[in-house]
């Protein structure tokens, strides 16, 4: 006759069903925790896993990673940052955390190939630089979840960021052709916001930093724009209500003195005319913010606003789509094609750090570069033909 050996644990019944019940007690626990399983093997899994945890200090953490990291950005990170700063973390957080995959995962469970697995999954739509900036947002999240004992092991360093598509530029914005330059400079003649266009053509400035320009940084003497603030449309976290505002720029480097060519500063001097006598057309009703680029009764002008002008205007002109950022790259481009130097660049752009610059604008270097080689071989023939003919 075979005798079954009783188990150690006890046993519950909760809602008809029998469970196996273990009280776990621990130095590291304030007071004891009850676990459960189905079966003996289960609940001893479940032992062994719960005071490895305990034993390295792990505190117990229920938590979605969702919400710890919502929690994390409202207490922690935004702590001393600038407010366009913390704008893109809050945008970052509910256009890819919120209804991601690893939202609803638990902190305590969360591991390199969930994160790894939803990078791979969106890097095709959204692109590398969106990868990008998720991971620049978890990565300090997960090891301040770390430091503070709420997960085993800081697991940052063994992500890593998946390949783009060969078709998937680093910047996931085109640069125009010259025809196409001058095809676009054609169609915009006349349009509303065609001194906007032509601006952000000619001077490289962000769609924030354009719409937040006023007269004031215009100086018509030297030819050249003063640089020293950005527009963005953000939520007030106390009304919870989205609202302009006007803030620095992004990086110290965006702080900087843009030269404007001579035709473009007729173009503003034109505006300018036209803006005050709008102005003195309004008297009361005007919003009087001295703004270059403005709504109808000039105050700030939408972003909306801007990119519908945009696309109704490469549709009716046959033109393929870009984006208003395209134009930035655009002026980067030929700047680089005329032979300016990496570091004017970089200077003109507001880049941080002169690797970004030079990143971005690989494909124009390498062009650049190939043409320079062509130079030296003509060189080389010049003077040997130079040396024969001697």
């Amino acid at each position: 006759m075979l005798i079954m050996s009783r188990s150690k644990y006890k046993k519950k019944t909760i809602h008809g069903n029998e469970y196996f019940f273990v009280r776990l007690y621990h130095k590291n626990l304030r007071k004891p925790v009850d676990l459960y399983s189905k079966t003996e093997t289960e609940l001893k899994a479940k032992i062994k896993s719960k005071e490895y945890e305990l034993d390295r200090g792990v505190t117990s953490e229920k938590a979605f990673f969702g919400d710890y990291l919502k929690k994390w950005l409202d207490t922690v990170h935004i702590n001393g940052k600038k407010e366009g700063t913390i704008h893109n973390y809050y945008v970052n957080y509910d256009n890819h955390i919120k209804g991601s995959p690893v939202e609803k995962i638990r902190l305590k469970d969360l591991n390199a190939l969930d994160l790894q697995d939803y990078y791979q999954k969106i890097i095709d739509t959204k692109g590398i630089n969106v990868v990008k900036s998720i991971h620049k947002m978890v990565c300090p999240c997960l090891r301040y979840a770390f430091a503070n004992q709420k997960i085993l092991q800081d697991f940052t360093k063994a992500i890593k960021l998946p390949s783009p598509k060969e078709k998937d530029e680093e910047t996931g914005y085109r640069v125009l052709s010259r025809n196409e330059q001058e095809k676009f400079v054609k169609s915009i003649k006349g349009a509303t916001y065609e001194v906007l266009f032509l601006t952000a053509l000619n001077t490289g400035l962000r769609i924030g930093e354009l719409l937040a320009l006023t007269w004031d940084d215009v100086d018509f003497e030297k030819k050249e724009l003063i640089v020293n603030k950005q527009l963005i449309y953000m939520t007030d976290r106390t009304t919870k209500k989205y609202e302009y505002k006007v803030t620095p720029p992004k990086t110290k480097a965006g702080n900087r003195i843009v030269p404007i060519p001579g035709f473009l500063i007729a173009r503003l001097e034109e505006l300018k005319i036209e803006e005050m006598e709008k102005k003195d057309r309004l008297k009361n009703k005007h919003a009087n913010l001295n703004l270059i680029f403005s709504a109808k009764l000039g105050g700030f002008l939408a972003f909306s606003s801007v990119r519908t002008s945009l696309v109704t205007i490469l549709k009716k002109n046959s033109i393929e789509h870009f984006k208003i950022h395209s134009l930035r790259h655009t002026y980067a481009t030929r700047l680089y094609e005329l032979g300016e130097q990496p570091k004017t660049v970089q200077t003109l752009l507001g880049h941080n750090d002169i690797a970004m610059t030079l990143n971005v604008y690989t494909h124009v270097l390498e062009d650049i570069c190939a043409i320079s080689a062509g130079k030296m071989d003509t060189l080389h023939y010049e003077l040997l033909s130079a040396t024969t003919a001697q």
